[in-house]
């Protein structure tokens, strides 16, 4: 019998195998067909209300044509999704969209940032990281929990399977204080990585579209998600005419933004500037 409390695991397993069924030009009618199962359940399957046992996952495969080792990490995902990830057991207070999109990071081979106001939480030192927490009105227990769970979230960055880009607006970078020369110093040492590359976007150059608020594209083949950033909260997009706008922003924000060493000289010279 299927699990009763789907996960993260199954929402980034059920947009994976939705992804497949369209590539191979599966209708939901013929893949829940396939199966045994009826439209409305393989509809909640590939959206992450309902968990998927491996059999299930087997046929689907097959129906997609879907062999070798991407059939086995598919299947494997299937077999562990009762299997808790780190934000499960290291970090019991996360909030269920954060625990998804910890989920998203682990397994994206690209994830791109594009932050405008502020340092994304990816490359945030915690004593930034904190203020900001503090002045959004969350308890102190509740900024120690999140902070946790946000710091266990950059050691991401540290595995060469990923690639990062993030791209800053100008006024994220503005500060006079410490916390702010020190959060300038940690992106300077962040954009040594070889597998990170911060480009900042100025504020003459940003797009209108830019404006709009932040947003994560993360690549997790065969398919792109989509986390834009509300207050508190967030939201997951993977309809291909959801995420399309994301991908063109992102394109647009890749086109004005300064290179990544015009964009270090950038940093460390507001850097220096601070307490000047």
């Amino acid at each position: 019998m299927p699990r009763k409390s789907p996960g993260p695991k199954a929402k980034g397993l059920g947009s994976e195998l939705r992804v497949l069924r369209k590539d191979a030009r599966v209708t939901l009618e013929q893949a829940a067909a396939a199966i045994g199962l009826s439209k409305q359940v393989l509809s909640r399957l590939e959206t992450g209300q309902r968990n998927i046992v491996p059999d299930e996952v087997a046929g689907l495969l097959g129906l997609y044509g879907v062999t070798g080792p991407r059939r086995e990490q598919l299947l494997t995902m299937a077999r562990t999704l009762d299997d808790p990830g780190w934000w499960e057991l290291n970090a019991p207070g996360l909030t269920q969209e954060s625990a998804t999109l910890a989920d998203y990071e682990e397994r994206a081979a690209h994830i791109t940032d594009w932050s405008p106001l502020l340092v994304p939480g990816l490359l945030q030192t915690p004593d930034y990281a904190r203020a900001f927490m503090l002045d959004d009105g969350l308890t102190s227990s509740e900024v120690e929990s999140r902070l946790g769970a946000r710091m266990r979230r950059q050691e991401r960055l540290d595995r060469d399977d990923v690639h990062y880009t993030a791209l800053l607006g100008e006024p994220a970078l503005i500060g006079n204080d410490d916390i702010h020369r020190d959060q300038l110093a940690a992106l300077a040492v962040a954009a040594e990585r070889p597998n990170v590359t911060i480009r900042v976007v100025p504020t003459r150059s940003m797009p209108r579209l830019g404006r709009v608020g932040a947003f994560m594209v993360l690549d997790i083949p065969p398919s792109t998600v989509v986390h834009v950033e509300m207050a508190r909260s967030g939201a997951f997009l993977d309809e291909e005419a959801f995420t399309t706008p994301y991908l063109r922003r992102a394109g647009r924000l890749g086109e004005v933004a300064l290179s990544a060493t015009l964009s270090l000289r950038r940093i460390v010279g507001l850097r220096d500037e601070v307490g000047v």
